[in-house]
């Protein structure tokens, strides 16, 4: 057995530093966009406290090995219903929406950390059912296995995060080797869902899939990504300035401290110093882990590597594209960048975790 001095030779130094770069970058630039708003300028602040718990639950997970985590699987599926069972029944309801339990000092939001879990939990699920990838039940069954939180966080309701777990089974899934056949049969169903899940949306998430079909529509949704564009247009290539945008510091620009955060960024700081900066970091941030899943044998770690790099991809992906009004607006933020702290202490963990199968992929015995 190795010992844990040699394991910690393993921690990834470089996915670390990259991680508390980002989010140091994320908290001047909350800074900067709650300025002038008094009841939010304390939100600067709470966010350095956030991350200070995120690296500190980081580095704990990754001591743990996370062997342990994936026998153990099943209880923390349940625990994750149990909690999103909680929000449907009694949950704290925040802009029209039951995401999460009030604990009195803190309120939690148990989707967010479902993100984590569920790509632990379903990489175990995949692992330990390889040998039955080709069977139709199989994946029968796998749509069971994440298609009860997707129905409970739905119902929330919140449709950006119920995509991100589709993504989730999307990616691990696939990367397990489910035939083409299957994603097939699938896609069509998914197809004709889509039209049959619509009218059950919340009026406001129907506003914001509408304005972006019909930018010409008079809606909320639509002024705000309109605003958000005139703050990327304008920032050019060199930016504003810290702390001088116009369409930030004005007000113009709603919930820029977390939706539309990419905005403020790339109206201040423009796109060398700016957009630049965090897609190339969280680039980087993908690279090592997508390296640490190649450097693992164990077929679980590298599903779990993969649901995790899944997660940051498409939040990205989203959070930027709305911005620019590529992709429909859907409440996803931009990760270790936009305020939260549910999200930055999640991601932290998350990030914990592919240290963790990192620093054992050449410890194969168990404990």
């Amino acid at each position: 057995m190795l010992s844990n001095t040699s394991v910690w030779r393993h921690f990834d130094l470089w996915l670390a530093a990259a991680v508390l770069v980002l989010t140091a970058y994320g908290i001047l630039m909350i800074r900067s966009a709650v300025t002038g708003a008094p009841a939010l300028e304390p939100l600067a602040g709470q966010q350095i406290i956030w991350a200070v718990i995120g690296f500190v639950f980081m580095i704990a997970m990754a001591a743990v090995d996370y062997r342990y985590f994936a026998s153990s699987h099943w209880y923390i599926y349940a625990v994750l219903i149990v909690a999103l069972l909680i929000v449907i029944v009694a949950g704290q309801v925040n802009n029209e929406a039951r995401r999460w339990i009030s604990l009195g000092f803190i309120e939690i939001q148990p989707s967010e950390f479902g993100r984590v879990f569920i790509a632990i939990t379903f990489g175990q699920f995949l692992a330990s059912r390889r040998q039955y990838i080709h069977r139709f039940s199989n994946t029968i069954m796998s749509l069971a296995y994440i298609g009860l939180p997707i129905v409970l966080i739905f119902l929330q309701p919140d449709l950006g995060m119920t995509l991100l777990y589709v993504v989730i089974w999307f990616i691990m899934i696939w990367l397990a080797g489910l035939p083409l056949s299957h994603f097939a049969v699938l896609g069509a169903i998914g197809i004709l869902g889509i039209g049959a899940i619509f009218p059950f949306l919340a009026p406001y998430q129907q506003e914001r899939i509408t304005s972006f079909i019909n930018p010409e529509a008079d809606t909320a949704s639509v002024f705000n990504v309109d605003q958000a564009e005139i703050s990327i247009g304008t920032g050019g290539l060199w930016g504003k300035g810290y702390m001088q945008g116009t369409q930030s510091q004005l007000g113009f620009l709603r919930v820029q401290h977390t939706d539309f955060i990419f905005s403020v960024v790339t109206e201040e700081m423009g796109l060398f110093f700016g957009s630049a900066v965090v897609l190339l970091l969280m680039g980087f941030i993908l690279l090592r882990i997508i390296q640490a899943a190649a450097l693992t044998t164990d077929p679980a770690g590298k599903l779990m590597c993969a649901g995790i790099a899944g997660i940051l991809f498409f939040q990205t992906l989203v959070n930027v594209g709305m911005n620019v009004r590529l992709l429909p607006v859907t409440g996803l933020t931009l990760p270790f960048v936009s305020y939260g702290g549910s999200s930055l202490i999640t991601l932290f963990l998350a990030i914990g975790v592919v240290q963790s199968i990192r620093m054992r992929h050449r410890k194969q015995e168990f404990g």
